[in-house]
Protein backbone atom coordinates (compact mmCIF):
# COMPACT_ATOMS: atom_id res chain seq x y z
CA UNK A 1 0.00 0.00 0.00
CA UNK A 2 1.41 3.39 -0.90
CA UNK A 3 1.59 6.26 1.59
CA UNK A 4 -1.27 8.21 -0.08
CA UNK A 5 -3.45 5.06 0.03
CA UNK A 6 -2.79 4.69 3.75
CA UNK A 7 -3.77 8.29 4.36
CA UNK A 8 -6.97 7.89 2.33
CA UNK A 9 -7.86 4.68 4.16
CA UNK A 10 -7.41 6.36 7.53
CA UNK A 11 -9.61 9.26 6.47
CA UNK A 12 -12.36 6.89 5.38
CA UNK A 13 -12.14 4.73 8.51
CA UNK A 14 -12.31 7.68 10.88
CA UNK A 15 -15.17 9.30 8.94
CA UNK A 16 -17.15 6.04 9.06
CA UNK A 17 -16.51 5.61 12.79
CA UNK A 18 -17.57 9.17 13.62
CA UNK A 19 -20.73 9.00 11.51
CA UNK A 20 -21.79 5.73 13.13
CA UNK A 21 -20.80 6.43 16.73
CA UNK A 22 -18.04 3.81 16.69
CA UNK A 23 -15.12 4.32 19.03
CA UNK A 24 -11.69 3.62 17.59
CA UNK A 25 -8.31 3.45 19.34
CA UNK A 26 -6.93 6.90 20.03
CA UNK A 27 -3.60 5.77 18.55
CA UNK A 28 -5.31 5.63 15.15
CA UNK A 29 -6.41 9.25 15.46
CA UNK A 30 -2.94 10.33 16.54
CA UNK A 31 -1.39 8.49 13.60
CA UNK A 32 -3.95 10.17 11.33
CA UNK A 33 -2.87 13.59 12.55
CA UNK A 34 0.81 12.79 11.97
CA UNK A 35 0.17 11.36 8.50
CA UNK A 36 -2.03 14.28 7.50
CA UNK A 37 -5.21 12.20 7.24
CA UNK A 38 -6.76 14.64 9.71
CA UNK A 39 -5.98 18.16 8.58
CA UNK A 40 -4.09 19.88 11.39
CA UNK A 41 -3.84 23.64 11.75
CA UNK A 42 -0.54 25.25 10.90
CA UNK A 43 -0.08 27.20 14.13
CA UNK A 44 -0.84 26.84 17.81
CA UNK A 45 -3.43 29.63 17.87
CA UNK A 46 -5.55 27.88 15.26
CA UNK A 47 -5.14 24.51 16.96
CA UNK A 48 -6.38 26.13 20.18
CA UNK A 49 -9.37 27.66 18.42
CA UNK A 50 -10.41 24.38 16.83
CA UNK A 51 -9.94 22.48 20.10
CA UNK A 52 -11.83 25.08 22.15
CA UNK A 53 -14.74 25.18 19.71
CA UNK A 54 -15.03 21.39 19.56
CA UNK A 55 -14.88 20.82 23.32
CA UNK A 56 -17.33 23.63 24.04
CA UNK A 57 -19.75 22.18 21.52
CA UNK A 58 -19.45 18.68 22.99
CA UNK A 59 -20.40 20.00 26.43
CA UNK A 60 -23.25 22.14 25.08
CA UNK A 61 -24.61 19.17 23.14
CA UNK A 62 -24.82 17.23 26.38
CA UNK A 63 -26.50 19.97 28.40
CA UNK A 64 -28.93 20.88 25.65
CA UNK A 65 -29.87 17.28 24.93
CA UNK A 66 -31.57 14.59 26.94
CA UNK A 67 -29.48 11.58 26.05
CA UNK A 68 -26.63 9.85 27.89
CA UNK A 69 -23.14 11.24 28.18
CA UNK A 70 -21.63 8.69 25.78
CA UNK A 71 -21.75 10.54 22.44
CA UNK A 72 -20.77 14.03 23.75
CA UNK A 73 -18.02 12.55 25.91
CA UNK A 74 -16.61 10.62 22.96
CA UNK A 75 -16.76 13.75 20.80
CA UNK A 76 -14.79 15.60 23.50
CA UNK A 77 -12.20 12.83 23.60
CA UNK A 78 -11.85 12.84 19.82
CA UNK A 79 -11.28 16.59 19.87
CA UNK A 80 -8.70 16.16 22.63
CA UNK A 81 -6.71 13.49 20.78
CA UNK A 82 -6.71 15.50 17.56
CA UNK A 83 -5.95 18.81 19.30
CA UNK A 84 -3.11 17.53 21.44
CA UNK A 85 -1.81 15.36 18.61
CA UNK A 86 -1.64 18.41 16.36
CA UNK A 87 0.05 20.48 19.10
CA UNK A 88 2.66 17.79 19.78
CA UNK A 89 3.31 17.28 16.08
CA UNK A 90 3.73 21.03 15.56
CA UNK A 91 6.14 21.25 18.48
CA UNK A 92 8.08 18.25 17.21
CA UNK A 93 8.45 19.86 13.80
CA UNK A 94 9.36 23.27 15.24
CA UNK A 95 12.03 21.59 17.36
CA UNK A 96 13.63 20.06 14.30
CA UNK A 97 12.17 16.59 14.70
CA UNK A 98 12.27 14.41 11.61
CA UNK A 99 9.21 12.33 10.68
CA UNK A 100 6.69 10.85 13.10
CA UNK A 101 7.70 11.00 16.80
CA UNK A 102 8.73 7.66 18.27
CA UNK A 103 10.41 6.08 21.28
CA UNK A 104 10.38 8.07 24.51
CA UNK A 105 8.57 10.99 22.86
CA UNK A 106 5.69 8.77 21.80
CA UNK A 107 5.58 7.05 25.20
CA UNK A 108 5.26 10.44 26.92
CA UNK A 109 2.52 11.56 24.57
CA UNK A 110 0.52 8.33 24.96
CA UNK A 111 0.71 8.62 28.75
CA UNK A 112 -0.49 12.23 28.54
CA UNK A 113 -3.45 11.20 26.40
CA UNK A 114 -4.37 8.43 28.86
CA UNK A 115 -4.32 10.96 31.70
CA UNK A 116 -6.60 13.32 29.75
CA UNK A 117 -9.05 10.47 29.16
CA UNK A 118 -9.39 10.08 32.92
CA UNK A 119 -9.92 13.80 33.41
CA UNK A 120 -12.61 13.89 30.71
CA UNK A 121 -14.45 10.95 32.29
CA UNK A 122 -14.56 12.86 35.59
CA UNK A 123 -15.62 16.03 33.79
CA UNK A 124 -18.68 14.37 32.27
CA UNK A 125 -19.63 12.74 35.55
CA UNK A 126 -19.68 16.25 37.03
CA UNK A 127 -21.71 17.47 34.05
CA UNK A 128 -24.19 14.63 34.62
CA UNK A 129 -24.90 15.90 38.12
CA UNK A 130 -25.00 19.55 37.08
CA UNK A 131 -27.57 18.87 34.35
CA UNK A 132 -30.03 17.95 37.09
CA UNK A 133 -29.89 21.46 38.54
CA UNK A 134 -32.51 23.98 37.47
CA UNK A 135 -31.34 27.33 36.08
CA UNK A 136 -27.71 26.16 36.04
CA UNK A 137 -25.54 28.40 33.83
CA UNK A 138 -24.18 25.54 31.78
CA UNK A 139 -22.88 27.81 29.01
CA UNK A 140 -20.49 29.66 31.34
CA UNK A 141 -19.42 26.38 32.94
CA UNK A 142 -18.79 24.72 29.56
CA UNK A 143 -16.78 27.70 28.32
CA UNK A 144 -14.61 27.76 31.43
CA UNK A 145 -13.89 24.05 31.17
CA UNK A 146 -13.01 24.37 27.49
CA UNK A 147 -10.65 27.22 28.41
CA UNK A 148 -8.85 24.96 30.87
CA UNK A 149 -8.51 22.01 28.51
CA UNK A 150 -7.32 24.23 25.68
CA UNK A 151 -4.42 25.52 27.78
CA UNK A 152 -3.06 21.96 27.74
CA UNK A 153 -2.01 22.37 24.11
CA UNK A 154 0.68 24.81 25.21
CA UNK A 155 2.26 22.21 27.51
CA UNK A 156 2.09 19.49 24.86
CA UNK A 157 3.55 21.76 22.18
CA UNK A 158 6.46 22.69 24.46
CA UNK A 159 7.26 19.08 25.34
CA UNK A 160 7.07 18.02 21.70
CA UNK A 161 9.44 20.80 20.70
CA UNK A 162 11.89 20.08 23.50
CA UNK A 163 11.95 16.34 22.94
CA UNK A 164 12.90 16.98 19.32
CA UNK A 165 15.83 19.18 20.40
CA UNK A 166 16.90 17.43 23.60
CA UNK A 167 20.64 18.17 23.29
CA UNK A 168 20.27 21.95 22.93
CA UNK A 169 21.52 24.05 25.87
CA UNK A 170 18.85 26.33 27.39
CA UNK A 171 18.51 28.64 30.39
CA UNK A 172 15.52 29.01 32.72
CA UNK A 173 14.50 32.69 32.60
CA UNK A 174 11.52 35.04 32.94
CA UNK A 175 9.68 37.23 35.44
CA UNK A 176 7.96 35.80 38.48
CA UNK A 177 4.55 37.18 37.51
CA UNK A 178 1.54 36.99 39.80
CA UNK A 179 2.38 33.42 40.80
CA UNK A 180 5.67 31.64 41.28
CA UNK A 181 6.90 28.66 43.27
CA UNK A 182 10.02 27.38 45.06
CA UNK A 183 11.11 25.36 42.04
CA UNK A 184 10.89 28.34 39.68
CA UNK A 185 12.84 30.47 42.14
CA UNK A 186 15.56 27.82 42.40
CA UNK A 187 15.74 27.23 38.64
CA UNK A 188 16.00 30.85 37.53
CA UNK A 189 19.29 31.36 35.73
CA UNK A 190 20.18 27.66 35.55
CA UNK A 191 21.52 26.41 32.22
CA UNK A 192 21.21 22.77 31.20
CA UNK A 193 20.47 20.62 28.20
CA UNK A 194 16.80 20.49 27.19
CA UNK A 195 16.70 16.82 28.21
CA UNK A 196 17.61 17.80 31.80
CA UNK A 197 14.51 19.98 32.12
CA UNK A 198 12.24 17.48 30.36
CA UNK A 199 13.39 14.54 32.47
CA UNK A 200 12.53 16.42 35.67
CA UNK A 201 9.26 17.91 34.33
CA UNK A 202 10.71 21.40 34.81
CA UNK A 203 9.33 22.77 31.54
CA UNK A 204 7.68 26.16 32.22
CA UNK A 205 4.95 27.21 32.51
CA UNK A 206 3.11 23.88 32.94
CA UNK A 207 5.76 21.33 33.90
CA UNK A 208 4.35 19.00 36.55
CA UNK A 209 7.59 19.24 38.50
CA UNK A 210 6.80 22.91 39.18
CA UNK A 211 4.46 23.57 42.09
CA UNK A 212 2.79 26.37 40.11
CA UNK A 213 2.16 24.22 37.03
CA UNK A 214 -1.62 24.46 37.25
CA UNK A 215 -1.62 28.24 37.46
CA UNK A 216 -2.13 30.61 34.57
CA UNK A 217 0.32 33.25 35.70
CA UNK A 218 3.76 31.70 35.41
CA UNK A 219 5.93 33.89 33.18
CA UNK A 220 9.04 31.71 33.05
CA UNK A 221 10.43 30.17 29.88
CA UNK A 222 13.47 28.39 28.45
CA UNK A 223 15.85 30.33 26.20
CA UNK A 224 18.62 28.94 24.01
CA UNK A 225 22.14 30.35 23.71
CA UNK A 226 21.10 32.38 20.65
CA UNK A 227 18.72 34.38 22.82
CA UNK A 228 15.64 32.70 21.33
CA UNK A 229 12.73 31.77 23.56
CA UNK A 230 12.19 28.02 23.15
CA UNK A 231 8.99 27.48 25.15
CA UNK A 232 5.75 29.42 24.74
Amino acid sequence: MTFPDLTTSLQAAIKHADENGIEIPYQMRVKAVWLGAIKAAGNLAEINKQYHDATTQALLDYFEGSGPITAPRNAFKRAMVEGLGAAFDLGWADGGGDGVPSGDALDWFNARIEAEFGFIDMLFQEAKELRKEEDFDYFAWATQRADGYTRTTREVYNVGKLRASKDVMVTFLGDDGAESCPECQQLKGQRHRVSWFVRRNFVPPHGTGLSCHRGRYCRHFLQNDKGEQVTV
